[in-house]
């Protein structure tokens, strides 16, 4: 063998070395970094930053409800049994199920009812108005807590409103999915189950308390008593109707299905009614802003060159 052949053996054989050590290095950021990326550890990554999360906030907010809140609430807190009270069915219509629903709620009316005044004479005795103007002062600092004090119920019953809007907007579309289950073979309670869940997308406050009252059937509550639940949770009209139906239709053994078709083609005929007289009143709707914005804007646009000219002509004819 060669000796000078030595040195270039060894180098080439470094060199394979070097060459191998790089390519497992890379197979092993490139397996690192697929696992990285994977859909599978990225949505486990997520549910268990989400369940840290949801276990935080909950923490958090029990331990404010249990240290701040509930203390709050004491005083304001009904003597009536408050589960069957109007509180309890305004806070369910407003979709507030929660068991500190009424602790926070009551104590935001106490803490902005005394907070928001304490503010309000703060603010006038350092700048002075409180000594200047006493009744005035003390006038502003009764009105700041009045609404203060009534700025949560404003708030639910907007909530409320809110949710009832979405509701009676999406029922039409729902019982139509549970006329089609029901003629299709399904069960009524099978049938409330699925569109529950055929509805979570695109109409998820209506597909949720179809999923509650799903759950209420299948652990066994009775269905009169469910319906009846689900007509007061949601507070429609609609939704009373087609539980009265339902109601009368169990009772006389007649057929469900036939039923839910003839709610389903009243309730299409109303929303149709109910379109057609917004559409009737849009046109008084627009006056006001066509007089605010437009009419201005059309009168300086057509006006304006008429009056400089006139302003012009005035000047000329002065000065001569």
């Amino acid at each position: 063998m060669n000796p000078l052949s030595a040195p270039a053996t060894l180098h080439h054989v470094l060199l394979a070395l070097v060459f191998v050590a790089t390519l497992l290095l890379v197979l092993a950021a490139g397996a690192w970094l697929l696992d990285f990326l994977s859909p599978r550890r990225r949505r486990l990554a997520a549910i268990a930053a989400s369940a840290n999360v949801a276990a935080d906030g909950d923490a958090g907010e029990s331990s404010f409800t249990v240290r701040v809140a509930e203390p709050l609430a004491q005083l304001l807190l009904p003597v009536e049994d408050w589960q069957h009270s109007q509180l309890r069915r305004r806070l369910v219509q407003a979709g507030l199920r929660e068991p500190q629903a009424l602790s926070l709620y009551l104590a935001a009316k106490l803490m902005l009812g005394l907070g928001l005044p304490l503010l309000a004479g703060a603010l006038l005795l350092a700048t002075g108005w409180l000594a200047a103007q006493p009744l005035p002062s003390l006038a502003a600092v009764a009105v700041v807590a009045a609404a203060g004090f009534f700025a949560p119920n404003l708030y639910l019953l907007h909530r409320a409103e809110l949710r009832q809007q979405h509701i009676a907007e999406s029922f039409p579309d729902g019982l139509d999915l549970l006329v089609v289950c029901v003629e299709a073979g399904l069960g009524l309670d099978a049938a409330i189950q699925r569109v529950g869940r055929e509805l979570e997308h695109s109409h998820p406050v209506l597909a949720e308390e179809f999923g509650l009252l799903s759950l209420e059937l299948r652990a066994g509550r009775a269905r009169d008593a469910a319906l009846t639940g689900l007509a007061e949770r949601s507070g429609v009209d609609d939704i009373r109707a087609f539980v009265s139906i339902l109601v009368q239709t169990q009772h006389f053994g007649t057929s469900i299905a036939h039923a839910l078709r003839e709610q389903a083609n009243d309730l299409r005929l109303v929303r149709m009614q109910r379109a057609r007289e917004k559409a009737g009143k849009l046109p008084v709707k627009l006056i006001f802003p066509i007089m605010a914005f437009i009419f201005p804007a059309m009168f300086l646009v057509l006006l304006g060159p008429a009056v400089i000219r006139i302003f012009v002509a005035i000047i000329s004819r002065g000065s001569h």
